[in-house]
């Protein structure tokens, strides 16, 4: 199975594997239609533990897709994006609607596939994934699979063995249904051959340009002309909607720099997190594991529960043998060899029934079954360490830094609900607000709706802002929080609406206009009567500039003078094209035609196979949307309106 494939189901980009570099079609395809970089989870970490009472905001067949969902959906990538993109994030852009209904859009396509592959009753064998990891070179040395790299790479991604099996497991699903659809169209050489040979072709080609620049002096305007053309192009006279405004921020950073922080906070801080400063507890356990499918039917639990079951008692009657058992009836392909042995682990690090009964054994304990997601484990606590916590004067720095982060938090969370109650209840100016706070209160020049500084670009402020109630009563914006630790309120001292200049303001400018627009009319005009002569074969004088080679994708030339050039028949020369752009019109001499180098076998053979790829994509996307149609696919959020 494609390395790639686990990396998009895993969102982790910290081993990048071979096959994600031989492969780059593919993972764009993938990356397009289903994937997120949602943390350390597949899409099933959205589809467990919903939260209670957590509304629908989309259903896929009988799937309901919770806000509580889309919501860790979009904080998720949010932070990604953050992590991503650093002083360049835009926080403004991830509160827009579009981009919470494309979150929404690709965890419907993944609940999509998730629905068909369950539906094609797609089973993926425990000896189908142990043959991938010990087939997979990453995890190989000299030659050999080595549990200990494989075990350093998988905890790299921040996931334990087990859980890294079952990602792959969803994987080879995913491959199953996928795969044969993208690598399954077919590109015909002769089409192929075709579009290499329009792509390699050039032409020799002069220009005569008429350039508007050089029939400014010829232009003669009527007395009207300029107010006609004023009457017709008013939207070119118009001035933006423009505001003065004033504003006051209240910011967790500066709030925590002012705190008088003492011995006594640090100390108290330190008595109520000293297991901060513990020595992270790890336990060190060996397992055995009956594998169950999530999918599984009662009786093929019932046969593993009690296959499961048959082994701890042989485990409970020969503990001493239990690394024996685990190496021969162990289904967990990553710790078997190792007689079961894990290695050590701290919280959080496991799934949480075998986390909380890791931790409850004593040393050389044998557990009953734990039940989890991948079936049912017996497992023995082999060793454990960590757990003492340093002393106060050993962390000092730290305690002081945790009090006042602690201290900043509260007093930011109990000004911050002061701040919003004060700009609500008195709406209708901020200098009480910032005098009681102490704040700045900034008042700006006029400002341009579309150009307000990037404090003040949040999309939730902006929408106050220009709100029916703060246009015409001048209220204050309600308490917007921006993230970061900083909240903002605002308010409009002055209001410019969209309004058109006078005649008389603009009366130049617009005669300015009126007469660049003529002589683009007379440039225009002259370069297409040039254009028919020397086509009917007349001569044409002129500063001709000389031939030069270009193609299709020239970028020289815009794409309706590519389209007049390679658009006309090249059956004898010379051969005469036009267009025009911007203020000028040109005409093209085609003077010859090279068709370029016959494609080489390698090179076709390529070109087939990215040709194949694209239409491969085409056909996944088309794939998707059909079993979208055919689950049902319901949104029922105001947000994110999109439905099929």
């Amino acid at each position: 199975m494609p390395v790639f494939i686990l990396q998009l189901l895993t969102g982790r980009s910290s081993i990048m594997f071979d096959a994600v570099r031989n492969n780059p079609k593919i993972v764009q395809l993938f990356l397009a239609l289903i994937t997120l970089p949602f943390a350390f989870f597949g899409v099933d970490a959205y589809f467990r533990n919903g939260g209670p009472g957590a509304d629908a905001v989309a259903k896929v067949g009988k799937v309901e897709i919770s806000s509580y969902q889309l919501d860790q959906a979009v904080r998720d990538q949010e932070n990604s994006l953050r992590e991503q993109l650093g002083g360049a994030f835009d926080k403004a852009y991830v509160e827009s609607p579009a981009f919470k209904t494309a979150v929404l859009d690709r965890l419907i396509n993944e609940t999509a596939l998730k629905g068909s592959i369950a539906d094609s009753r797609l089973v993926v064998s425990a000896e189908a994934v142990q043959s991938y990891i010990k087939s997979e070179r990453e995890f190989q040395e000299n030659g050999q699979f080595s549990f200990p790299m494989y075990e350093a790479r998988v905890r790299a991604m921040g996931l334990t063995p087990a859980a890294f099996e079952q990602r792959v497991r969803e994987g080879m699903a995913q491959q199953q249904l996928m795969l044969p659809i993208a690598y399954s169209a077919f590109a015909p050489a002769p089409s192929v051959q075709y579009f290499l040979a329009l792509e390699a072709e050039e032409r020799s080609v002069a220009e005569l340009v008429f350039d508007a620049a050089g029939y400014a002096s010829k232009v003669k305007l009527t007395d009207d002309a300029a107010r006609k053309y004023y009457d017709a192009n008013q939207a070119r006279f118009q001035t933006p909607e423009q505001v003065r405004l004033e504003y006051i921020q209240l910011s967790l950073e500066s709030i925590t720099r002012n705190l008088n922080v003492t011995e006594a906070d640090a100390r108290k801080w330190y008595d109520e997190n000293q297991k901060a400063f513990e020595g992270s507890e790890e336990r060190r356990a060996s397992h055995i594991l009956v594998q169950v499918p999530a999918d599984a039917k009662p009786e093929v639990r019932a046969a593993a529960r009690k296959k499961a079951e048959d082994i701890l008692a042989q485990v409970k009657s020969m503990p001493a043998k239990f690394a024996e058992l685990a190496k021969s009836a162990s289904d967990d392909p990553g710790s078997a060899e190792k007689g079961g042995d894990l290695g050590f682990f701290g919280r959080g690090a496991m799934v949480k029934p075998f986390e909380d009964a890791a931790f409850a054994l004593k040393q050389r304990e044998i557990s009953g079954l734990v039940e989890t997601e991948f079936g049912y484990h017996i497992i023995q606590l082999t060793d454990s360490r960590g757990g003492k916590a340093k002393s106060y004067d050993e962390v000092k720095a730290d305690a002081m830094a945790g009090a006042r982060k602690q201290m900043g938090n509260q007093r930011f969370a109990e000004l911050a609900d002061q701040f919003g109650n004060m700009v609500y209840e008195q709406p209708d100016a901020l200098k009480p607000v910032a005098d009681k706070f102490s704040l700045p209160l900034v008042q700006t020049d006029w400002l341009a709706r579309e150009a307000l500084p990037p404090l003040l670009r949040n999309a939730k402020l902006q929408a106050a802002l220009f709100s029916a109630d703060s246009l015409q009563n001048r209220r204050n914006t309600e308490a917007v929080d921006l993230g970061n630790g900083v909240v903002i309120s605002a308010r409009i001292l002055d209001h410019k609406p969209v309004a058109t200049r006078s005649f008389d303001e603009v009366k130049s400018q617009a005669e300015e206009l009126a007469r660049a627009e003529e002589a683009s009319r007379l440039a225009l005009a002259d370069g297409e009567v040039a254009l028919k002569k020397l086509q009917a074969g007349e001569v044409v004088s002129g500063g001709w500039k000389s031939a030069k080679s270009v193609k299709r994708g020239s970028p020289e030339l815009s794409a309706d003078s590519r389209k007049a050039i390679f658009a006309v028949s090249t059956d004898k020369f010379p051969v005469y094209a036009g267009s025009a752009h911007g203020d000028a019109y040109s005409v093209y001499r085609i003077e010859k035609v090279n068709k370029g180098a016959e494609v080489a076998p390698a090179e076709l053979v390529e070109a087939r196979r990215q040709f194949a790829l694209t239409l491969g994509q085409e056909d996944l996307r088309a794939y998707i949307a059909g079993i979208r149609n055919r689950q049902g696919v319901q949104v029922k959020t105001r947000e994110a309106t999109k439905a099929d």
